[in-house]
């Protein structure tokens, strides 16, 4: 399916019909989880996690991808 010129695949459907919950992502980077492991996780660099969660980049700046991986993250192991 094209949506525009963009190719919608499986896995960018699953993005476009999830909910990311940004509040999840807050707790999630101001919880007590190493970047090293959020990071390992869900295959995002622990040096951008570490940003994010020393507040060296803002939250506001994230890719849909990386906010959708880590609300998910958060989701799974069972953050509230």
């Amino acid at each position: 399916m094209l949506i525009g010129d963009i190719k919608i695949t499986d896995k960018n459907k699953e993005l476009l019909n999830s909910k990311i919950d940004m509040a999840l992502v807050v707790k999630l980077l101001n919880s007590d989880i190493s970047s090293y492991q959020i990071g390992k996780a869900i295959g995002v660099s622990s040096g951008n996690i570490s940003r994010l969660k020393n507040k060296k980049r803002k939250i506001e700046n994230l890719n849909v991808k990386t906010a959708y991986l880590l609300s998910e993250y958060a989701k799974q192991i069972g953050i509230k």
